[in-house]
């Protein structure tokens, strides 16, 4: 970089002005360290304070969701009679899941070990008979999204092998 005032270097030969421009080149395209900023060039702190506001946000939304569930819930028990209730596919399942020793969520989730099908299995065909006129795709809906083949699998299987029995005795977790 030339000052004002001061000379231009003078190179006597080839290979040392191809030395300098080589140097400088090095200079000028090397990386250089860049201090990371946010994308909208706010601060850490500020960026983490709002983080925390919306995880708060979040929660307050995710709990008031849940209190309205609870007295739409309340308010369902007022109006439908007992035994109706008893034969909501998902009473059906928890029911099922707490025989087997599982949850409603392993019932439904994508586990695959010999328990949690065996229940699954179960609860299937529960359902099945509580709400025979129910679809196989309804009926994959009510078991995590499921696919209608995978319910049709589970009904020929047990047709074969019978439904499974819950565990006698205490269930292992």
């Amino acid at each position: 970089m030339l000052r004002q005032g001061t000379p231009a270097r003078e190179f006597t030969d080839a290979a040392g002005l191809q030395a300098h421009y080589r140097a400088l080149r090095e200079r000028l395209w090397a990386p250089r360290p860049v201090q990371p900023r946010h994308a909208d060039g706010r601060t850490r702190a500020l960026s983490e304070a709002q983080r925390e506001r919306e995880l708060r946000e979040e929660e307050e939304r995710r709990r008031a969701v849940f209190e309205a569930r609870a007295e739409m819930d309340a308010l369902v028990f007022q109006v439908l009679d007992p035994e109706q209730l008893a034969r909501e596919p998902k009473r059906i399942i928890m029911r099922v899941a707490e025989a087997f020793g599982v949850t409603h969520a392993d019932i439904v989730g994508e586990s695959k070990t010999a328990r949690v099908v065996q229940a699954r299995w179960a609860a299937i065909a529960a359902v099945r008979e509580a709400w025979p006129n129910k679809s196989l795709p309804q009926l994959g809906r009510c078991f995590g999204g499921r696919d209608h083949t995978t319910i049709m699998h589970a009904i020929r299987t047990m047709e074969r092998t019978g439904v499974p029995q819950p565990p006698t005795g205490r269930p292992a977790r």
